[in-house]
Order: structure tokens, then sequence, then C-alpha cells
């Protein structure tokens, strides 16, 4: 473990992002369930937050996963383009953020009108909790990742419906403030004086 630490001390320094402060345990998922009950069935949406005391210890999980597919100097690169995304000089808190869905039955077997009545009730809810992120209170400066996945709600898990799923995602995720997808696969955001929250 300090041998690793050491390591990514070492990658840190080496591209300009020097930082002495800990790398801290990842914290346990933070979730919001709310449940929809309709004539089709119901429906459980887990809302989500993974808080991190600093962007350190964010980071320090990309290297974890980076040293295991990549090579030395990939590792490097894909460091330094996460610092790079999460403003990683701006010593301000970082959150993952998303949401999960579980069924009593397919998608596809709820009506149009249902999964509508959903998804609105359900952007109304989100944005709330991104206002505090369940009981974390953001401050200005802090940074929310969001990793656009999942199948479209009615189209099953096809390769198909995942593209199209990531599509619905990535848009979705822009109505809140986070910005375009990067090269890691994420999206983000930092909450602006005002606590709103700005793309990066």
């Amino acid at each position: 473990m300090i041998d690793k630490i050491n390591l990514f001390d070492s990658i840190l320094d080496s591209i300009g992002y020097s930082d002495s402060a800990v790398v801290y345990s990842q914290e346990d998922k933070k979730k919001n369930q709310i449940v929809y009950k309709c004539d089709s069935g119901l429906m459980s949406i887990y809302s989500y937050v993974i808080p991190y005391k600093n962007k350190k210890s964010y980071v320090y999980l990309e290297f974890l996963d980076s040293q295991e597919k990549y090579s030395s100097e990939e590792t490097k690169s894909n460091i330094k383009n996460l610092c790079d995304n999460i403003i990683f000089n701006q010593k301000t808190k970082l959150g993952e953020v998303g949401w999960e869905v579980v069924y009593s039955k397919q998608p596809s077997e709820f009506t149009l009108h249902e999964r509508k009545k959903i998804f609105f009730s359900f952007m109304k809810i989100a944005k709330n909790n991104l206002k505090g992120c369940f009981d974390i209170l953001p401050n200005p400066g802090d940074v929310l990742a969001a990793r656009p996945q999942g199948p479209k709600i009615n189209e099953g898990f096809t390769e198909e419906s995942i593209l199209l799923g990531k599509k619905q995602r990535i848009s979705l995720g822009k109505r809140f403030g986070f910005g375009d997808i990067k090269s890691d696969g994420f999206q983000y955001a930092i909450y602006d004086k005002n606590l709103f929250l700005n793309p990066l």
C-alpha cells in the first residue's frame, strides 16, 4: 500500500500536480430511494453519491485501475487528464453521482404515460439532491463526476440499447449542468459561488 502511494505521489510530482494530502479510503455510497407505484408495477430509482474527502483520494482510484490495465506512460497520461478535468489544484471536495433503477417487471411493460410521469418526477427530485447531495452540503468550487452508462429504459440490454441509453444520460447530465463526456467516460460539473452547477 505504501509503495503504491509513493509511486502515485511520484507520478503526481512528474505531471505538475504535487499534493501532500492524505489518501482516504472510498466512503460508502449514499443512496436515496424513490418508489413509484404504477398500475403496471413498481419502479424504484436510487439516486446516489459517493463522497471523497479530497480530489487526491479520487484520482488514486484511477491510478490503481490504470495500473492494472495500461502501461506506465498510459497510466501517467490518464492521471494527468483526470487531474486536468477536475481542476486538481483547487483543493475542494469531489463527489461521484448517479442513479440506478430496479423494476418489478420489464420496463417496456410500463405505459408511456407512466414512464413520462416517473421521468419528470425523478428530474425534479434529482435536481434537489444535487443542490445538497443528500446530507452533504456543497461549497463553491466542489466538483461532481457522473458516468453516463446504462440501457435505454424500454429497450432491454442490447448493444443498441446501451448506446442509446448512454446518449440519453449524456443529454440528461447536461440538463443538470454537467459538461461534455471526457475521454475517461465521465462528465464533470463544478459548483459556482451561488451553488449552481456549471460544466467542466
